[in-house]
């Protein structure tokens, strides 16, 4: 019995092991779905809960996000509304029971109330940085205005909507096709930006990003067309970008935009659209860990690639200040004046605000900082003068001393 033992026991072993190979196959094969498609052609939306089910992290991380705030279900969750609703109010002429839907999270707050096929947005906008009540610019069809930045999955026959706010979708593509792809085909399912020319890539953002009007005719404010081909589309084919030459009232002088939601506008004009330097190079889709959701914070993320050894010119009295101040000024309104900065990502002197007749008709970069705000523009143009010489003058007239006597 004691010989049989070990050849008993190596049996049961040996079964226990075959059990455990056949029943993983088993699993593995019933895990594998077969799949039907090898490319997005046809793909409809099936919303970001569906994403979820296999990209959880991403989802978590992406609920953190402006983007996922950018549209949010007030009634499912009456919290999103951030508008001060108990004090009285002469411009909110609504009460908070009549909002449906909140629109925007960080700036400004507006609202929307369902109106038959439609949703109305409602007459008043909330700034948020100043707890004010201001009145909205006019009644709008959401649909035909507003939809396709602010929810994803827009169809416009049936007047709904398959997610509100940013979702997954609205940058990787309708997802039906990568849901049943073909082991092997996951890729050429989906948009991932990543995989795109940076030009391609910009457009995704650019398609929200930019002001303009759809060239289907339908006069929308967004690109009907592209919302559904976003990274294989071209979008300028889908949508008329307003710029400097025909929408001059948009515009500074000196080219950048002086409101919200143009910064595709202003990055066009850049050295960094020329070299590639995209949206996604700069800031996290992902994730929100700064406040503009950049993957560093402040002038660390200018110096991770601008890491010069020399300080020259301007740059040499600037040791202690801000790339971002400079190279990009508060040019654009959105809540607040001045609450939006330019994405040319270049140097607008002093000198041009004094040639067009003050800063009120051309902002520059250094009447922005707190330190000159109120210095005249005379003065800071003489004192960048002197900056670009090799032995740098005292700078006498910016800061209003005077040259001592012989």
């Amino acid at each position: 019995m004691k010989k049989l033992t070990p050849w008993i026991i190596g049996g049961i072993f040996a079964v226990t092991i075959a059990v455990v190979i056949v029943a993983t196959l088993m699993l593995r094969h019933k895990a594998v779905p077969e799949g039907k498609f090898k490319n997005m052609v046809g793909a409809t939306y099936v919303g970001a809960d569906e994403c979820k089910k296999c990209h959880e992290r991403k989802y978590l991380e992406w609920s953190t996000t402006l983007h996922s705030k950018m549209m949010q279900d007030a009634k499912a969750n009456p919290q999103v509304i951030i508008g001060d609703f108990r004090s009285p109010s002469r411009i909110r002429t609504f009460k908070k029971d009549d909002v449906d839907y909140a629109l925007g999270s960080q700036w400004k707050q507006q609202y929307l109330k369902k109106a038959g096929d439609d949703y109305e947005v409602l007459p008043a906008i909330y700034h948020i940085s100043s707890n004010k009540w201001v009145e909205a610019p006019q009644k709008k069809s959401w649909f035909k205005e507003c939809a396709g930045c602010h929810a994803t999955g827009v169809d416009l026959v049936k007047k709904t909507f398959k997610d509100p706010g940013i979702s997954c979708e609205a940058c990787h593509g309708p997802g039906s096709n990568h849901i049943k792809a073909i082991p092997g085909f996951e890729i050429a399912t989906t948009v991932n930006p990543v995989r795109l020319t940076s030009a391609q890539a910009a457009q995704i953002c650019g398609s929200c990003h930019s002001r303009g009007m759809d060239t289907g005719g339908g006069h929308h404010a967004y690109p009907v067309e592209y919302m559904s081909v976003r990274g294989t589309g071209n979008l300028f084919l889908h949508f008329n970008i307003f710029d400097q030459k025909n929408n001059p009232e948009l515009f500074w002088p000196s080219g950048d935009a002086k409101y919200s939601y143009m910064q595709y506008a202003d990055w066009k004009q850049s050295e960094h659209a020329k070299n590639g330097i995209t949206c996604t190079s700069c800031h996290l889709v992902h994730k929100s860990t700064t406040t503009f959701q950049t993957k560093l914070e402040g002038d660390m993320l200018c110096k991770s690639c601008h890491a010069a050894t020399n300080n020259r010119m301007a740059h040499k009295i600037h040791t202690f200040g801000s790339c971002i101040a400079c190279h990009m000024p508060k040019t654009g309104t959105s809540a607040e004046a001045g609450d939006i900065r330019s994405h040319t990502f270049k140097f607008i002197s002093p000198e041009l605000s004094l040639k067009r007749g003050g800063v009120q008709r051309q902002p520059n970069s250094c009447s922005g900082c707190h330190h000159h705000k109120d210095t005249p523009l005379e003065d800071m143009v003489e004192f960048l003068d002197a900056a670009k010489k090799t032995d740098m003058p005292l700078p006498f007239s910016a800061h209003r001393r005077q040259a001592k006597k012989e």
